[in-house]
């Protein structure tokens, strides 16, 4: 039972790595990467069936490696790392997964964190029964922390092989049962398959053959191929050897021995297992040409482990028909174990060989027995308790972690309730600077708005004085002394009459509601005397709804005062105002064809003066240019649309 016990979980976890390598695979990059990249390599490696291609590029991908914060550089290691595995290339194996590890440690990546403990684990199996199992635990926690709970469960399956692997048996129980919590039935029936064997080999190890029963066929529901399901019911059928029920293992037995489903090992497997069943189910069945044939089949591919079953049979089956030939089979036994470093397997031979020699030779056998056994025994009892420790040890480390990270997290908040109380006087001191200061732009703003009023108003109430006192007086001067007073007289006073007039027209009220534009184009249109063209362009581009009636006004008044110089200086026979939206500003360039001044006096001129201090009360602006013809003007409203 031990030695069928051990080829069925040495198949067990060689098909879990398999599988794994593959069904895990890494993290898909999140964007096509450039050709040339690593990340192009690694894409293209993935798409490689060829092992020796696929490391090829994954090389040519490290080395295009620019940063180590590259997030394909982890990938590329965990692949480099598989396929050295699946040529079985392990000299250097190891110094890349302690690079992948430090990577993706660096990058902060728990997936391929995990994924390189989970390497680390399997590198161990031979070697390390403890690191095999620390590090699988470590890839376990890891996955558990990245929100995946299935890769969890197959470490905590990986776990449960290590154990098993070296007799503790209820240690294996418990991780088995855990990996089955964090699986999922329907997405991950392989590995929930496995665990149920893990869980049925490790009752029949203790004998508890009812128990072990049921696991074998729980893993048979959840089998996911006909390969799987041949290995659990040639598990079976060792244990109904092993109940000395031969009638049902030889039914199994018959069933799975000639299918063409399993591998050549595992028929090789099946035929020697049957027939050294049926020697022990009668001592008269020539079962050794089956098993001499196992025997050689298995040297011829390789099969060592394989033949250290065919070599324990083969001694027994021999032992009371020809003790010098089972004593060969014992020897051979003990050979090879000794090749492979399986103490355990020496052991068995060891105790094959001690009744069949004798004289100093048995001597050196039997103390050699004693000492493998009691080191065995020494180790087995120590790894037990050791597996327990590792997870206790490790599961207290993420408790004082826990609890190091509550306390500063308690410092942390007391600190922050500090700096929340500095950040509350802070915000509240700036709070009040920023009112203080909002007021008073608010009242400035408000005294240039009034400004602008005041000076309108004032405007508007001289403008009224003028056309109801001034230009009446006059025209009543004009009307009496038109009978008696020569023309010339007459003509001067009209004159003077029209120019109050004027006057009184220019500061007169302006409409700044929905038909600001409308009165804007008439007083243009109005003012510019006959004989000279005027063009307007882009008026309607502008929302003048939006405007503040006093920068409407500043901009009636800027625009009126340049149309009477124009008028007054200019002699221009075209004039043109062109309206625009720049950001946050309305500009209005202005031009015409005139006599022009020079720059010097149109600075200077009172005219201009008024016109810049007016744009300087709602924060606007005026360029002014002359040439050898003409004024080009450029005016500059601020505007918030």
């Amino acid at each position: 039972m031990k030695k069928a016990a051990e080829i069925s979980f040495l198949f067990l976890v060689c098909l879990t790595f398999l599988i794994g390598c593959g069904g895990e695979g890494s993290k898909k990059l999140p964007v096509t990467p450039e050709p040339g990249s690593a990340g192009h390599y690694y894409l293209l490696g993935l798409d490689t069936a060829d092992i020796e291609a696929k490391l090829e590029l994954y090389n040519k991908g490290l080395a295009a490696v620019k940063d180590k914060k590259d997030s394909s550089l982890v990938a590329l290691l965990d692949g480099k790392i598989y396929a050295y595995s699946r040529l079985g290339i392990e000299d250097s194996v190891d110094f890349w997964i302690d690079s992948l590890i430090s990577a993706a440690e660096f990058q902060g990546d728990l997936f391929y964190m995990a994924k390189g403990y989970y390497r680390k684990s399997w590198s161990f199996r031979k070697v390390n029964p403890e690191e095999q199992f620390r590090t699988a635990y470590y890839s376990r926690n890891l996955y558990l922390k990245y929100g995946d709970s299935a890769l969890a469960g197959r470490r905590s399956l990986d776990m449960a092989n290590a154990q098993l692997g070296y007799g503790d048996y209820a240690g294996s129980q418990e991780s088995a049962i855990e990996a089955l919590k964090f699986l999922d039935e329907e997405r991950d029936p392989h590995y929930v398959s496995s665990a149920y064997n893990v869980l049925g080999l490790s009752y029949g190890e203790q004998r508890l053959y009812s128990e072990a029963l049921k696991e074998y066929q729980n893993a048979l529901k959840y089998a996911v191929d006909r390969k799987d399901s041949l290995s659990y019911l040639h598990n079976i059928a060792l244990l109904y050897k092993n109940q000395e029920n031969y009638s049902e293992a030889t039914r199994i037995f018959r069933e799975i021995i000639n299918s063409d489903e399993a591998s050549e090992s595992s028929q090789i497997r099946f035929r020697d297992n049957y027939a050294f069943m049926r020697w022990l189910q009668d001592s008269t069945c020539k079962a050794d040409k089956v098993m001499l044939k196992a025997l050689e089949q298995r040297q011829e591919i390789g099969d060592r482990e394989g033949t250290l079953a065919s070599y324990s049979h083969l001694s027994d089956f021999y032992r009371n028909k020809d003790p010098e030939l089972s004593r060969f089979y014992a020897k051979r036994y003990l050979e090879v174990a000794k090749s492979l470093s399986n103490p355990a397997a020496e052991v068995e031979a060891l105790s094959r060989l001690i009744p069949l020699t004798e004289g100093k030779e048995e001597d050196e056998y039997v103390e050699r027995y004693l000492f493998l056994s009691d080191s065995l025994k020494e180790a087995n009892v120590r790894l037990k308790y050791q597996f327990a420790k590792i997870r206790f040890d490790e599961e207290r480390k993420e408790q004082q972690i826990n609890l190091l990270k509550a306390e500063n997290l308690t410092q942390t908040l007391r600190s922050e309730k500090l700096r929340t109380s500095n950040i509350i006087a802070s915000l509240t001191a700036l709070v009040i600077l920023l009112f203080s200061v909002g007021l008073y732009y608010y009242f400035r703003q408000r005294g240039r708005k009034e400004k602008v009023k005041q000076i309108y108003r004032t405007e508007s109430r001289i403008s009224r004085r003028i056309h109801d006192e001034l230009a009446n007086d006059i025209y009543h001067v004009m009307s009496s002394l038109e009978p008696v007073a020569p023309s010339p007289m007459i003509d001067k006073l009209e004159r003077i009459y029209q120019r109050t007039r004027d006057f009184s027209r220019e500061n007169s009220e302006i409409v700044t509601g929905a038909e600001f534009l409308k009165g804007l184009l008439n007083m243009l249109s109005g003012t510019v005397p006959a004989g000279t063209k005027l063009i307007i362009r882009g008026e309607d581009t502008i929302n003048w709804n939006k405007l503040e009636a006093e920068k409407k006004i500043v901009v009636y008044r800027v625009l009126q005062e340049m149309v009477v110089n124009m008028k007054k200086h200019s002699q221009a026979k075209l004039v043109a105002l062109v309206f625009s939206k720049e950001g946050k500003q309305i500009k209005i360039s202005y031009s015409d064809n005139g006599v022009g001044a020079e720059q010097k006096v149109l600075e200077n001129g009172n005219g201009i003066k008024n016109l810049k201090d007016r744009l300087k009360t709602i924060k606007g602006n005026a360029i002014f240019e002359t040439a050898e013809k003409g004024v080009k003007a450029e005016f500059f409203i601020p505007f918030k649309s």
